[in-house]
């Protein structure tokens, strides 16, 4: 016997539409109590606001050598609030200006090595953890395999062999990623493993459902939680060893800024120039922390558990 609807009462796929936002708004809510989760998202925000503006204007040319002031050359190592809010460096060329740019390199080289690392990851650890079996046995071998690789020789081999010696932000990217996708695919194929026995799982595969709509219709959603504080932690991680790579002349190529590079050129002048190394290395600091503090505050906010 047929039944009839009731006037107003949502229907099955208004009612998870709404208990998705729920989740989400309910998410938001418990971030925005982490005092220190949410500085952080106000810092960043900042620092995306600052890379923005540098693609359109710096107070000088961050190439420029002996940036003149009011018509006077600034020197080599002159101090903050000399000449220049932040100094100069070795070539006496704007830190402050250096610094923007530099910010926004970090923030490619952030997201952009986890925008591969997330497409990778996800798809490869979504296809061992659904089917299992053969498939899952060679993509976790790949996985060991490249755990077993040093991140810094896949970078030296990437930009010393490849790139010809001649390294550039789109090298650095690779180079990261190249190793650095294993712990996402790792992570997401645990998720897959553990969802696809679910009651919804498997009530969608007895109606029929293809394998492209349970994994992108049923596991993926119910995975996105642990993937987006994944790619939150891995963000620093990548900033971090771009600045590694700077540090050691194997990053982003001179006069493009870089804070790793900033640093390495101020490094052998800090006994008379710490400003040099200093105002890089406090940016680095901050952003780095600015990411775990969010990391952090997203993995509470999606944990299911500290609902309340």
């Amino acid at each position: 016997m047929a039944t009839a609807a009731v006037a107003g009462a949502p229907v099955f796929g208004e009612t998870v539409v709404r208990r998705q936002t729920s989740l989400w708004a309910d998410a938001w809510r418990r971030l925005k109590r982490n005092r220190l989760a949410l500085a952080a998202t106000f810092y960043l925000t900042f620092l995306l606001i600052v890379a923005i503006v540098s693609l359109f204007w710096t107070p000088y040319p961050y190439y420029e050598q002996a940036v003149k002031v009011n018509g006077l050359s600034v020197t080599s190592y002159d101090p903050p609030f000399k000449h220049l809010i932040l100094g100069s460096d070795t070539f006496a060329r704007d830190i402050l200006s250096r610094l923007m740019v530099g910010a926004r390199i970090s923030l490619i080289v952030g997201l952009g090595t986890q925008v591969i690392v997330v497409t990778v990851g996800v798809v490869l650890g979504l296809l061992a953890g659904y089917a299992r079996g053969v498939v899952d046995a060679v993509i976790s071998t790949v996985i060991n395999i490249f755990y077993g690789i040093p991140d810094i020789l896949v970078a030296l081999v990437l930009v010393l062999v490849i790139a010809d010696g001649k390294p550039s932000l789109f090298f650095v990217i690779i180079a990261i990623s190249f190793t650095r996708w294993t712990d996402m695919a790792r992570l997401v194929r645990g998720q897959a493993l553990s969802i696809r026995e679910r009651e919804y799982v498997e009530a969608a595969r007895a109606a029929g459902a293809r394998p492209r709509k349970i994994l992108f219709g049923h596991i993926l959603p119910n995975s996105l939680g642990p993937i987006i504080v994944q790619g939150t932690f891995g963000i620093p991680q990548a900033i971090l060893f771009e600045a590694f790579l700077s540090f050691l002349g194997l990053g982003v190529p001179p006069p493009t800024p870089s804070w790793g590079s900033m640093a390495s050129d101020g490094f052998h002048a800090i006994q008379i120039a710490p400003h040099v190394v200093l105002a890089p290395a406090i940016a680095l600091s901050l952003t780095l922390m600015a990411f775990n503090f969010l990391g952090d505050g997203m993995r509470d906010a999606l944990d299911p558990r500290q609902r309340r």
